[in-house]
C-alpha cells in the first residue's frame, strides 16, 4: 500500500523541522552552498543488480503552460553479473511510465495496457503491468484483453525515487540490452522531490530546469555510472535551452523548437535549463563562457566573467587544466538550489547572480568540474574526496584574493562551521548522516576542507599541489577511494601518513592547546623553552610556535605528539610573548572559537524557528565572553522576532557596549533600536537612532539606505517570518 499525504497541516512538527533543516542546509550554510545529494547508502547500492549503462538517448518535450514533460528515453546497458532478472533505475516519482519495453519490441498497438496488480515480490510498493487474474467473463461483458508479451512489468517507489523493471526471461553477463521508457508527468513543486523540500525538476513558463539530481530520466547509479548521451529537447517557440553536451543545429518542428545536445565522451549527462534567455558568449582566456540570462541580468555579466575567469585560472594552475573548452552558466529561479554543477555547465539561482559576484559560491561550484566530474568517490565512505576538496578549492580562491590576516579569518570561520557538529560523526562515516543536513555539511564540507589545509601544512606547498595534480592525472575519469589518495600522498611525501588520516578522517575530536614557557639568556641572544599541552592522547601534528621579540619574530615548527611536547626556540631579540598556531593551520578549539560556535548553533536554531533554544546558545556564548557584541545582537534579534521589545532593546544596548565585533554591529544596533521605538510609537527616539546609524557611515548590507528609508517612513511590524538567505 502506498500512503501519500498531500496536506501540509497533517505533517508532524518533526517532519517540518527536518524539511526546514534540509532546505536551510542546502541554501544557507555559510560559506557553503549547496550541493546535491550524492551517492546512495552503501547497502542500497549493493542490493541493486549490476549493469553498466553505455548510452542514454532521450527525446523530451517541455510543456511550460501545463507544467508537464513528455519523454521517451532509450537506455543501452550491458549486464555486469552472471544472471539478471530485473534492473533498478533512479527515477523521479512525479513522473509516471506508460510503457517500458526492449528496443525493437514495442507493445502491440492493438492491445490495451494491462492494468496494474498488487505484488509481494519486493518490500517497496510494487505496481505491475501484467495480465489480469484469469476470470470467467460474463455473457454480456467482453473478455479481458490478452497480456501484451512485449510490455515489461515494472514497479515505482515514491519513497526512494526508483523504478524497477522485470524481464520475462533472464539476461546473461555481458549481454547488451536497450530499454525504452515512455513516460510523462507534472513538475511544478518541491512536493515529493528527490531532494526533500527543494525543487530540482521544474517545468514553468518563466524558466524550466531539469537537473540530473531530479532524476527526470531513468538513471543508473546517480553520479556513479558514466555514459554517452544524446538529448533532443522540444520547447515552445522563442525558448532557448542550455544543457551539458555539445549543441547541434537547432530544428523547427510544427512551430516548436528542437535543441539537440550530444555527449560523445562518457560523462554524467542530463542537466538543462530552458526559458526566454539571451545566450551571450564571452571569451575568458582559453575558455569560452556562455551566459544564459534574462534581460535584467545582462549588466552583471562583465563582473561575473572577471571572477569566473580568475577562478578557472587559479584552479587550472593548482589542479590541472580545466577539462573542457567551454563553460555554460544558466540562471534559474529562486525556488531551487543556490548553485548546481553539472559537466560543463553551472546553474545559479537568480539571487546568486548580481552585480557583486558571490566568489565563494562560484569557486565551490566550479571546483566540482574537477572533484565531481573528473574523479568520482568510489563509495559513500569516500565522499570527502568530493565535498572536502570542493570546499577547500573555495578556500584557495579566498586565499588568492585576501590578505594574510583576511585568510586567517576565513580559516577561523571555516573552523567554526566545522566544529558546529564535529562530535556527530567522523569524516569517513558522515555518509550515514542525513544528506545535506547541517551535520553533513559541517563535517564533510567544512571540516573536510580544513583537513586538506592541514595536509598542506604537513606536506608543504610544493608537495601538496603536486599531489593534487597527480591525483587528477592518475584518477581522471575514474573512481577513487580515500586509500588511493592516501597512498599517493605517502608516495609524494616519502613518509607514512597513517597517523594523519587516522586522526582526521577515521576519528573525531580536535585539540585545545595550552602552553607554558621560560626565557633564558643565551650566548647569541635568548632561548625560549616550554611545553605544549593538549587533551588528545593519540594526537600527532607539526605545530607552529611564534615567538614575538624586540626585533624580528621567530617562527618554528614543533612536532607535537601526545598530551605534552617540549619545544625550544632561539631568538636574537628579547622574547615578549609566544603564540601557538598563529596562522590557524590546525583545526582546534579555543575560547574565541567556542564562543563563535555557540553563536553559530544559535543561528541554526533561529533559522529553524526555535528562538528560545537559540537564545540559550547565545547565552552560553555570553557566559564565555561577556563583551561579545555579536552574541548580544543575536539575542536582541531573537527577542525582537518574539515581540519582546524591552528585552530586545536591552540586548541591542548591551551589544553597543561590548567589543563591537564585527564592525557592522554598531550601525545595525541603531537601526534595530529605531525599529523597536517605531513599533512602540516613540517616533522621536526612533529618528534619533536612525540618525546615529547614518553617522556611522557604515553601509554593510545596505544599512545606510535602510536608515534613510526608515527616516522617511516609520517601521511597521510585518509578523514573524523565517528568512532564508
Amino acid at each position: 500500500m502506498i500512503l501519500m499525504c498531500h496536506d501540509g497541516a497533517k505533517k508532524s512538527h518533526m517532519s517540518k523541522t527536518r524539511l526546514i533543516r534540509k532546505y536551510l542546509s542546502v541554501l544557507v550554510l555559510l560559506p557553503a552552498l549547496c550541493r546535491i545529494p550524492q551517492l546512495l547508502a552503501q547497502g542500497d547500492e549493493e542490493k541493486r543488480p549490476l549493469i553498466d549503462v553505455e548510452d542514454y538517448n532521450v527525446d523530451a518535450e517541455l510543456l511550460p503552460a501545463a507544467n508537464q514533460v513528455k519523454a521517451k528515453a532509450s537506455v543501452k546497458f550491458t549486464v555486469a553479473e552472471a544472471t539478471l532478472n530485473y534492473v533498478i533505475f533512479d527515477f523521479n516519482a512525479n513522473l509516471k511510465p506508460d510503457k517500458i519495453y526492449i528496443a525493437g519490441k514495442p507493445p502491440l498497438s492493438s492491445l490495451a495496457p494491462v492494468p496494474a496488480t498488487a505484488s509481494s515480490q519486493t518490500q517497496v510498493p510494487y505496481l505491475t503491468r501484467g495480465a489480469k487474474k484469469k476470470s470467467t467473463p460474463s455473457a454480456t461483458a467482453p473478455p479481458p484483453p490478452a497480456p501484451d508479451p512485449n510490455q515489461l512489468r515494472f514497479s515505482q517507489s515514491a519513497e526512494d525515487h526508483t523504478l524497477r523493471v522485470d524481464f520475462s526471461s533472464s539476461l546473461s553477463k555481458s549481454q547488451s540490452v536497450t530499454l525504452v521508457f515512455e513516460y510523462a508527468g507534472t513538475l511544478k513543486s518541491s512536493e515529493n522531490s528527490p531532494l526533500e523540500g527543494v525543487l530540482v525538476a521544474s517545468v514553468n513558463e518563466d524558466v524550466s530546469y531539469l537537473l540530473s539530481i531530479g532524476r527526470w530520466f531513468p538513471i543508473n547509479r546517480y553520479m556513479r555510472d558514466r555514459a554517452t548521451a544524446t538529448f533532443r529537447i522540444t520547447v515552445p517557440e522563442g525558448y532557448i535551452v542550455a544543457m551539458d553536451g555539445i549543441p547541434k543545429a537547432k530544428e523547427v518542428n510544427n512551430g516548436k523548437e528542437v535543441f539537440t545536445f550530444v555527449n560523445e565522451r562518457a560523462t554524467f549527462p542530463g542537466s538543462l535549463a530552458a526559458g526566454k534567455f539571451n545566450a551571450l558568449p564571452v571569451a575568458s582566456g582559453r575558455v569560452e563562457i556562455t551566459f544564459y540570462v534574462k534581460d535584467n541580468k545582462r549588466d552583471y555579466i562583465n563582473a561575473q566573467t572577471e571572477v569566473i575567469g580568475k577562478i578557472l585560472d587559479l584552479f587550472s594552475e593548482k589542479f590541472g587544466p580545466y577539462p573542457l573548452k567551454t563553460l555554460k552558466v544558466a540562471i534559474i529561479d529562486n525556488n531551487s538550489l543556490l548553485g548546481y554543477s553539472a559537466p560543463g555547465i553551472e546553474f545559479l539561482a537568480d539571487r546568486a547572480f548580481e552585480s557583486s559576484p558571490n566568489g565563494n559560491l562560484l569557486a565551490r561550484e566550479i571546483a566540482y568540474q574537477w572533484w565531481q566530474d573528473l574523479i568520482v568517490p568510489k563509495s559513500p565512505r569516500d565522499l570527502w574526496l568530493k565535498e572536502g576538496f570542493a570546499g577547500y578549492a573555495a578556500l584557495l580562491y579566498q586565499e588568492s584574493i585576501s590578505s594574510e590576516a583576511g585568510f586567517v579569518q576565513e580559516l577561523k570561520d571555516t573552523a567554526v562551521a566545522a566544529l558546529l557538529h564535529e562530535d556527530k560523526s567522523t569524516i569517513r562515516n558522515a555518509y550515514q548522516l542525513e544528506e545535506y543536513s547541517p551535520e553533513y555539511n559541517s563535517i564533510l564540507k567544512s571540516k573536510g576542507a580544513y583537513v586538506l589545509h592541514m595536509l598542506r601544512g604537513v606536506l608543504g606547498d610544493e608537495k601538496f599541489f603536486k599531489l593534487l595534480k597527480e591525483y587528477i592525472y592518475n584518477f581522471g575519469y575514474k573512481e577513487a577511494s580515500i586509500e588511493d589518495f592516501k597512498a599517493l600522498a605517502e608516495k609524494i611525501h616519502g613518509q607514512d601518513l597513517t597517523y594523519f588520516f587516522a586522526q582526521w578522517i577515521e576519528q573525531n575530536g580536535v585539540p585545545q592547546f595550552q602552553y607554558e614557557f621560560t626565557t633564558y639568556r643565551a650566548k647569541d641572544g635568548f632561548k625560549v623553552t616550554g611545553t605544549v599541552k593538549q587533551d588528545l592522547d593519540t594526537f600527532r601534528m607539526p605545530v607552529e610556535i611564534l615567538v614575538e621579540t624586540d626585533g624580528k619574530p621567530e617562527l618554528k615548527k614543533v612536532e607535537v605528539v601526545g598530551p605534552e611536547s617540549n619545544f625550544s626556540v632561539s631568538t636574537f631579540g628579547k622574547p615578549r610573548s609566544a603564540k601557538i598556531d598563529p596562522n590557524q593551520k590546525i583545526l582546534r578549539i579555543s575560547d574565541e572559537i567556542r564562543v563563535a560556535t555557540f553563536i553559530g548553533k544559535g543561528d541554526e536554531l533561529k533559522k529553524l524557528g526555535e528562538p528560545t533554544e537559540a537564545i540559550g546558545q547565545y547565552q552560553k556564548a555570553i557566559e564565555l565572553n561577556k563583551r561579545s557584541s555579536l552574541a548580544f545582537y543575536r539575542v536582541g534579534e531573537a527577542f525582537f522576532e518574539q515581540r519582546s521589545y524591552q528585552s530586545a532593546a536591552n540586548s541591542f544596548r548591551e551589544a553597543l557596549n561590548g567589543d563591537l565585533e564585527p564592525k557592522w554591529i554598531e550601525v545595525w544596533c541603531h537601526i534595530n533600536l529605531g525599529k523597536v521605538y517605531d513599533v512602540l510609537s516613540q517616533r522621536e527616539r526612533a529618528l534619533k537612532e536612525y540618525q546615529q546609524a547614518l553617522d556611522t557611515n557604515d553601509n554593510t548590507q545596505g544599512a545606510q539606505e535602510t536608515a534613510q528609508r526608515l527616516i522617511q517612513e516609520p517601521y511597521r511590524y510585518e509578523g514573524t517570518r523565517v528568512v532564508v538567505r
